[in-house]
């Protein structure tokens, strides 16, 4: 019994430590969400959807109208490198991105049933409350409304990173999410 609690305190050990280690790299989930049997052929072109509407987040560099320029003139581009047209009027695509802030917390620390134990590991500090942010991405069919392809980011919000960090940050998620849309073929010329 002896070896066994030699052998598992550590392991249990480097598991918490591993869990705790939070950074933008190791903490970025994106999950493409394709609609399945959707033929992408027809698509060409994209536009915004729901053009001058916009869910404040609450966040100040997020909510800044220059900040989202910034990156639907990064989506732009990103499109483009996949083969789809921008365009004004009558678009075949919609692309609607909605972000979420939320407040998270270390669920194990902030448990009721280790209230009154003198336990070090269980007092909760700063580093248990972070802000967590999502991006949802719908692309939606314009002449139908049905979507047609999505993508979920979600990630850890720094707290010590500047505007220009988050705008390049902002930037990477969405570059990751697009990375599995559908390309379109190369035209001949």
């Amino acid at each position: 019994m002896k070896t066994f609690r030699r052998v598992a305190l550590p392991i249990l050990i480097l598991a918490l430590v591993a869990c705790s280690q939070k950074g933008f790299e190791t903490g970025l989930l994106v999950e493409p969400r394709p609609v399945p049997g959707i033929d992408f052929s027809p698509y060409k072109t994209w536009n915004f959807g729901r053009q001058g509407e916009y869910v404040l987040t609450g966040n100040g560099t997020l909510d800044d109208p220059a900040f989202r320029q910034s990156v639907a003139d990064h989506t732009t581009a990103e499109m483009t490198k996949l083969g789809y047209a921008h365009v004004v009027s009558a678009p075949d695509l919609l692309l609607m991105f909605h972000v979420i802030i939320q407040d998270r917390y270390d669920e194990v620390k902030a448990n009721e049933a280790y209230n009154g134990y003198d336990m070090a590991w269980a007092q909760v500090s700063d580093d248990d409350v972070w802000k967590e942010g999502s991006i949802i991405l719908f692309v939606i069919d314009a002449k139908t409304g049905q979507q047609v392809w999505g993508s979920t980011a979600t990630a850890e919000l720094d707290k010590q990173s500047t505007a220009d960090t988050k705008k390049t940050r902002f930037k990477q998620v969405v570059t990751k999410m697009l990375a599995d849309f559908p390309k379109r073929p190369a035209v001949a010329p």
